[in-house]
């Protein structure tokens, strides 16, 4: 259905108090019968809850409670709420201690976490109710409590508090493949060993930044259609929005787009200006023509032509906008390559893709990504596209996504 402007919208005398109810069969969805795409209502007793925890997302707080919901036949799955719903179950614990507690979830997404069937909101498209009074969940409750199920145990004073995630140490953050971060269905750090295909050139390779206090962000030519033309030992005028100012102290920040892949598929990945240098060698400075006028986004420098068939470990973001939005490109936070690249082919599965004299850098070279720099992939964009207004994004969604599974590393035998 398509509301457009000439679309017009009347109130109904029809009065309908039908719920519309459709409770999805936990049987069914436990053997995988139902289709993830579409959203589902659920109703269940709430047992076996997890502390309630506070993580980053998007350089947000928000709040996730993971627990396990039961039918009146015995059958049980896992639950994890974002968010407000998280909320609205902290509260009503509080208030109602040792009570069982009946939820109802409507619209709910069948979603997949390290490879396990999981329940969850749809985001905005959700409702959560605890202890509902509509006959459905009334006569759920008796044949809960007919069939004679333990209950859940509720502690008289639960430990429920906020656990902040810690900064991800880049050595400890598991490996995955390609094929399993597209599909992910949670904000997380993952690495992948992957060889560089070609350098996505719909976009510009840097953006100009102010360089004074730190700031790096990005600054916009002011007067770009001024017929008069600058002297040439005279800079340009910039404004930059962050510092509220005009400025004239800017210069080339890294803003690179590639398309990389492994053994199982290919992504593409957005190096910024800090892992760009690493990854490149160069400062953008060094590599810009000197002009200020916009340049073919094809003519690339040779240090970046050089990148492509070159192998590295990047430390891959993914926000919640590849998650919930579609998003298909990444964010690189950290590059490694030389020994790690070794270390990890050789406690997993190999990439064909990797030859041990492709990469750049020397044994234990690191890359570190300050996540407090201001030089964010949100806060700047590049000055150069070539991309049309209609490109579509792929049809992604969420629904069937699954996180990264765990690499197994081997276990170091104690010798006597």
């Amino acid at each position: 259905m398509t509301i457009s402007g000439e679309t017009v919208i009347s109130k109904s005398d029809l009065q309908n108090n039908n719920h519309f109810l459709d409770l999805a069969s936990y049987e069914d969805i436990i053997e995988g019968k139902l289709n993830p795409y579409f959203l589902i209502d659920v109703i269940g007793e709430i047992f076996d809850m997890r502390t309630i925890q506070t993580v980053k997302v998007k350089n947000e707080d928000r709040k996730r409670v993971v627990f396990r919901l039961r039918d009146t036949n015995g059958n049980d799955m896992e639950c994890c709420l974002w968010g407000r719903f998280a909320e609205l179950i902290e509260s009503h614990l509080q208030e109602n201690e040792g009570k069982l507690i009946i939820c109802l979830i409507r619209f709910a997404k069948i979603s997949y976490y390290k490879g396990n069937m999981q329940i969850t909101n749809a985001f905005d498209a959700s409702l959560v109710t605890l202890n509902p009074e509509m006959q459905e969940a009334v006569d759920f409750k008796e044949r809960l409590l007919q069939a004679l199920l333990p209950l859940a145990i509720v502690e008289n004073k639960p430990a429920y508090k906020a656990v902040k995630q810690q900064a991800e140490d880049w050595d400890d953050v598991q490996v995955c493949s390609i094929s399993e971060i597209l599909v992910a269905v949670e904000a997380q750090k993952c690495k992948i060993v992957c060889s560089i295909e070609s350098i996505n050139t719909d976009w510009g390779w840097f953006f100009f930044g102010h360089d004074a206090n730190g700031c790096n962000r990005r600054v916009t030519r002011i007067g770009r259609n001024d017929p008069r033309r600058i002297a040439q030992n005279e800079k340009p005028l910039w404004r930059c929005e962050n510092c509220r100012a005009n400025v004239t102290n800017m210069s080339p920040k890294y803003k690179l787009h590639v398309y990389v892949a492994d053994d199982s598929d290919t992504c593409k990945l957005m190096l910024l200006d800090s892992v760009g240098k690493t990854v490149i060698g160069n400062e953008a400075v060094e590599l810009w023509n000197g002009s200020y006028d916009e340049t073919n986004p094809e003519d690339l420098p040779e240090p970046i032509q050089n990148l492509v068939g070159k192998s590295f470990c990047f430390g891959i973001s993914i926000s919640s906008d590849n998650v919930t939005n579609g998003a298909d490109t990444y964010l690189v936070a950290e590059v490694r390559g030389g020994e790690e690249i070794h270390k990890i082919e050789s406690q997993t599965a190999p990439v064909s893709l990797i030859e041990s004299g492709s990469s750049t850098f020397s044994a234990g070279e690191v890359s570190k990504f300050d996540p407090n720099s201001q030089n964010s992939a949100e806060d700047v964009t590049t000055p150069f596209s070539k991309r049309k207004d209609n490109d579509d994004l792929p049809d992604v969604t969420s629904a069937s996504k699954k996180l990264c599974t765990d690499t197994i590393k081997p276990e170091k035998t104690k010798t006597e």
